[in-house]
């Protein structure tokens, strides 16, 4: 037997969320959600694509602004931002490019009031449907915070989520990028699975109690007890009329699975004899 040592009690490595495929389903339903926001900006025919989903924040040149997206599970930290080539774009599309003309290019250089503005509108088209796709994908309401968007990030890169998306419009191509704390990003997936869950068992519940519910039970029901002699009984023959104290409006017992279950009177269905149901007994 070997000793243990220090590598027995190692904690282990946290799984890549690279292989994670709820993430990346989440990626390709996000980009569907981008390229709807845009095309409601500019009607101009949008490709966005989920391209991955690694660790950290990676490259950081770009706009980019820090949302708070709030539901009953607890808030979700986003940071949005779109690089220059995406900016670029958003304006060619509001200029009303044909993709016939060389591609606008950017530098370095800050963005004019009217790039500034169009960017404001793109950050706050792309929020509200990030927004609107988690409340489908997740089945719970998420609304934007407004006012500054605290926490910020984490600091750690390996608590960092980023999706990537390569947008494509006309002949100008740029990113979008979206990162999110990990922690936050795999408790509100991780809610939502168990939301899920339990509501199949409850459905599967339900659908038990239905099943039983539509089971056939026999019923006995009792008109009243009478007496008679062994002598009696003895010399019963077929035909022959054995009277009853009871009546036709003598309360009877509807018996279930040998428990007296209700009180009733004897009544007429067609041409058929019935129960009228009085008092429940048990």
């Amino acid at each position: 037997m070997r000793p243990l040592t220090s590598g027995h009690f190692r904690t282990p490595a946290k799984p890549s969320i690279t292989a994670d495929p709820a993430l990346g389903k989440l990626g390709s339903d996000i980009a569907e959600a981008f390229t709807e926001s845009l095309f409601g900006i500019c009607s101009a025919p949008w490709r966005i694509t989920a391209e991955a989903v690694t660790e950290g924040i990676g490259t950081t040149d770009g706009e980019g602004e820090l949302l708070r997206l709030e539901s009953e599970r607890g808030s979700l930290t986003a940071h949005l931002m779109l690089d220059r080539g995406a900016v670029s774009a958003l304006l060619e599309a509001a200029m009303g490019g044909t993709g016939g003309e060389p591609a606008f290019g950017m530098n370095e250089r800050p963005l004019s009031r009217i790039e500034s503005g169009l960017l404001k509108i793109a950050h706050a088209a792309l929020a509200n449907d990030l927004a609107g796709m988690l409340s489908r994908r997740l089945e719970r309401t998420f609304s934007l915070f407004e006012g500054k968007a605290e926490p910020d990030l984490p600091g750690d890169p390996a608590e960092l989520a980023q999706f990537r998306f390569v947008l494509n419009v006309f002949s100008c191509s740029g990113e979008i990028r979206l990162t999110l704390p990990r922690r936050e990003l795999e408790h509100q997936i991780a809610s939502g699975a168990a939301d899920a869950a339990g509501e199949a068992a409850a459905n599967q519940k339900q659908k038990m109690q239905q099943q039983v519910g539509r089971s056939e039970l026999a019923l006995t029901v009792t008109l009243a007890n009478e007496t008679l002699s062994v002598e009696t009984i003895a010399g019963l023959r077929a035909g022959m009329l054995v009277g009853f104290t009871a009546t036709a409006s003598t309360p009877v017992i509807v018996w279930s699975g040998g428990i007296a279950a209700f009180t009733g009177t004897l009544a007429r269905n067609g041409d058929k004899l019935a129960i009228e149901l009085a008092a429940a007994l048990a």
